[in-house]
């Protein structure tokens, strides 16, 4: 029974897959993308578009190593059963590498790992994904939720000492929830109410009720888009003035398009994420959003502002991109050859990302961005910008929206 229901899951995963079914061949070289393409569709567009780019701009020099770089995706669908089955699939088709969001990442390294296939996770941040002696093949090209949760911690200290956290129960939640506990505690910040909520519920009102009923100075919430949503308007809709901060699913076009009918309540919703510039300037990410913004158009997020559509910056979209050069480079450094030398290759590997920052990995490292990228975003008229009053944020420039 196990092995039919196996079976049917990478049927289904084969079956979702776009740019190709087949093997590459002979003059090519496979990038599998693992997304949820249609259970969080803001993440799983990035993910391919990203992918997408970083290959379309190989083959237009050349390729790697002689050969040309096909993308292939594959819909998760949000299911780690799915996310497994499409790592079977990237396994069986020799890919030089697999691209997700990481949802069902440490099963995936049992498929992964004795092939010695590259995985790069490129939105979850959860501490337990990534272990370079446990899962030598997982890299995190992406923000870990525990540097994240620490800035978060650090600049709400000096705000307010009591605060209430609401997560949602996907591993995305829990992780996240897991990790700010340990920052509160560190900063002698008291949790009066700590509460979980159904992953993709908008029934929130009771806890945000607790929540208000403890006293607390700030609301956390670390949920899917749906969940932050949902918290907002519980919480403004009675009349609960509370600052509200979120991980970086308060960046997700869905907070905004299901808020929409109350676009003043979205106002001072503050989210932690990654910087999306670097300390080298603007430049480098405006040359990615151009040639972004060429191959798919811009990415309209659904509502407006000042009678004018509010658009957004393909920021997330640069890690599977970096994602995609990283590994080219690697294979090139490899020879060409795959599995353990192109591993070994991979951890001696640095190339510089779509933002300006270096993207690489040792050894024993499997985090690709620094603890010091990290910032706060807030938003005013549906459209953020970086917070005024944290020495990190303050300075980086506002990107166009």
């Amino acid at each position: 029974m196990i092995r039919r229901v196996a079976a049917v899951l990478l049927l289904l995963a084969a079956t979702a897959c776009s740019g190709g079914g087949a093997a590459a061949t002979k003059g090519e070289v496979l990038v599998v993308v693992s997304a949820p393409l249609t259970a969080q569709p803001w993440i799983g567009r990035f993910v391919e578009r990203g992918a997408r780019l970083g290959a379309d701009q190989l083959n237009a020099s050349g390729g790697v190593v002689g050969r040309k770089v096909i993308v292939s995706v594959l819909d998760n669908g949000g299911s780690p059963q799915r996310a497994v089955a499409n790592a079977r699939v990237a396994v069986a088709k020799h890919a030089i590498a697999l691209i997700t969001d990481g949802v069902g990442a440490v099963a995936t390294a049992d498929v992964t790992d004795p092939a010695s296939l590259p995985v790069f996770i490129v939105f979850e941040g959860g501490a337990s994904l990534v272990d370079a002696k446990t899962r030598p093949t997982l890299f995190r090209m992406a923000p870990a939720n525990k540097p994240m949760a620490t800035r978060l911690s650090d600049y709400l200290s000096e705000h307010a000492k009591v605060a209430a956290l609401l997560a949602d129960d996907s591993t995305f939640g829990r992780e996240g929830a897991a990790q700010t506990r340990i920052a509160f505690a560190r900063n002698e910040i008291r949790l009066a109410s700590d509460a979980a909520v159904p992953e993709g519920t908008s029934d929130v009102a009771a806890q945000v009720l607790a929540a208000r009923r403890s006293g607390a100075k700030v609301l956390v919430v670390w949920a899917r888009a749906t969940g932050v949503a949902a918290v907002v308007r519980a919480a403004r809709s009675s009349g609960w003035t509370v600052p509200i901060y979120a991980g970086p699913t308060g960046e997700d076009p869905l907070v905004r398009q299901r808020l929409a009918d109350h676009p003043e309540w979205v106002d001072g919703l503050t989210f932690v994420s990654f910087r999306i510039t670097s300390e080298t300037g603007p430049a480098p990410f405006a040359a990615y959003r151009k040639a972004y913004e060429k191959a798919f158009g811009v990415d309209k997020v659904g509502v407006s502002a000042g009678g004018r559509p509010v658009v957004m910056p393909p920021d997330w979209s640069t890690y599977s991109y970096d994602a995609v050069k990283l590994v080219a480079a690697a294979l090139k450094n490899s020879g060409g050859k795959l599995g353990a030398p192109l591993m070994d290759a991979l951890q001696r590997t640095v190339v510089t990302g779509a933002n300006g920052d270096e993207r690489g990995f040792g050894a024993e490292d499997r985090e690709g961005v620094s603890p010091d990228d990290m910032y706060f975003g807030r938003f005013k008229d549906m459209r953020f910008a970086p917070v005024t009053d944290d020495i990190l944020s303050t300075n980086l420039p506002p990107v166009g929206q």
